[in-house]
């Protein structure tokens, strides 16, 4: 079977919450396990990663652990009865956030600077959309809106301010709590929500180097303001993630895919991963199968050069989890196989020689029937992801002598992470080249492969060597003499 460049992040929740759930959608497809910390408690999430690193070990397989922290989500407040509220098209309601029960007149938003951040002629949207209003007027304690869109609201349901340039601070006391859960647990990777701009990608990191911890951060693009500051945020981020849940109540439906091209072309030039994510394959959280508009929508996404693809409830509370991984998988890995016009790789912000061994790399693969892939040596992930980056129609072959770094490019497009010791030349990598790969049956004795890396072994962050190399002939290289 052909390899699948692009990656599948899954959502874990109570519908994958097992060591057989998790084993066998690892066995589907699972790439990378998301820890949805908006749901659950913290210590539910730590046991779960876990579990994931027993069940990973077990199969063989470097699965990395992404914790998304829940931010600052708006919610409409609690009920008296308990159900859901009727608000009818033109009826005039509050909202306020004085403490005490939601009613039809007077929903409650646990805010404190409501009447300082919104003002008259914003919308507000509550539901994901489902229900609009119009800020009237702001006074005293409340903000008067009329209905535009009218129905039910159900308690707890979220509330968007698309309009309205909101100053609550993307990471919340519970955020915290999971930073620092999540650097003693050993995340891979942390995912923050609701960002505004590079001052909160910045602040995140500063907690998670105040823990001790050097752990990379994906900002989730899914605020009207984030969009806005795109370039900013995402050369500060060490990936983006394209979150259409909230997108898409921020900014028009037809905007959507027009930002998501934005976005993952953003990424591209500054050369970090990129997923895209929410309602990739949403009717199976019900159903066996998916729509023909979701297959085509994953297929697309593909074709954009997402480096992964995430499932969130699919995965977390459906009643198909493995069944959807394998449908993911199969839908990549058709879309894979298409003939789609290669738009080339993006040019990085900044000039960068190793980008020009990469590129040259990736020629070499391309113009040479019998190339297999590109073996490529890394310390910190640098070398594998800028490969990842200028996308060779062939595997590259990540050899990293760290777990942490491997579990991490495990969200790369086209890497498969290969661990191994470093080693101190040129003479030493090719013999090792050669046996990973024949001994993991990746690439035959008498087959070629283009070797990157730094040199000497210790540098970090240039890749400065570039050398054909024919699997199974390292046995007759020798170190050049001293001097």
């Amino acid at each position: 079977m052909t390899m699948r460049r692009t990656k599948i992040v899954c959502t874990l929740g109570p519908a994958s919450n097992t060591r057989e759930t998790v084993a066998a959608m690892l066995r589907a497809g699972m790439d990378v396990a998301r820890l949805n910390t908006s749901h659950g408690t913290i210590a539910e999430h730590v046991a779960m990663l876990a579990l994931v690193r027993e069940v990973a070990a077990a199969e063989g397989k470097p699965v990395a652990v992404l914790m998304d922290l829940g931010g600052p989500k708006l919610r409409a407040g609690v009920t008296a009865t308990g159900e859901p509220l009727l608000l009818t098209a033109g009826a005039t309601v509050l909202l306020t956030a004085a403490p005490g029960p939601a009613t039809a007149e007077r929903v409650t938003i646990e805010y404190p600077r409501l009447t300082e951040d919104v003002r008259a002629g914003e919308r507000v949207l509550l539901d994901d959309g489902n229900l609009e209003l119009e800020v009237v007027r702001v006074a005293g304690g409340d903000v008067e809106c009329r209905v535009v869109h009218g129905g039910l609201l159900a308690s707890r349901k979220g509330v968007s301010f698309p309009h309205s340039n909101l100053t609550m601070p993307a990471i919340t006391d519970r955020d915290r709590e999971a930073i620092a859960a999540g650097v003693r647990a050993g995340v891979d990777f942390f995912a923050l929500s609701f960002v505004r701009d590079a001052g909160d990608v910045l602040h995140c990191r500063e907690l998670i180097q105040g823990h001790g911890g050097d752990i990379p951060i994906v900002a989730k693009i899914e605020r009207r303001q984030a969009v806005e500051n795109l370039d900013a945020i995402l050369g500060e981020a060490d990936g983006a993630m394209v979150a259409r849940g909230d997108l898409g109540v921020e900014l028009p439906p037809e905007d959507v895919p027009v930002q998501q091209r934005r976005i993952i072309a953003a990424a591209a030039r500054m050369m970090i991963p990129v997923i895209t994510a929410t309602q990739m394959l949403e009717s199976m959280i019900d159903s066996p199968r998916p729509t023909r508009a979701e297959s085509s929508d994953v297929a697309n996404a593909v074709w954009d050069l997402s480096d992964a693809l995430m499932l969130s409830g699919e995965t977390a509370a459906g009643r198909y989890p493995v069944e959807t991984v394998a449908m993911m998988d199969r839908i990549i890995r058709r879309a894979e196989g298409a003939i789609v016009p290669d738009a080339g790789p993006a040019r990085p912000e900044a000039d960068d020689h190793s980008y020009v061994v990469a590129i040259a790399a990736r020629r070499i693969v391309e113009s040479d029937e019998n190339m297999r892939g590109v073996a490529c040596f890394t310390r910190s992930g640098y070398t594998a992801f800028l490969m990842s980056k200028v996308h060779p129609n062939a595997p590259i072959y990540a050899i990293s002598p760290n777990d942490a770094v491997c579990r991490r490019l495990s969200l790369a497009r086209g890497v498969v992470p290969l661990k191994a010791p470093l080693t101190d030349s040129s003479e030493q990598m090719l013999r090792l080249v050669d046996q990973l790969l024949v001994e993991g049956r990746h690439v035959a004795e008498g087959e070629e492969v283009v070797v990157v890396a730094s040199l000497p072994v210790q540098t970090h962050g240039q890749t400065n060597f570039l050398k054909l190399h024919r699997v199974g002939e390292s046995h007759g290289y020798t170190p050049a003499p001293a001097g």
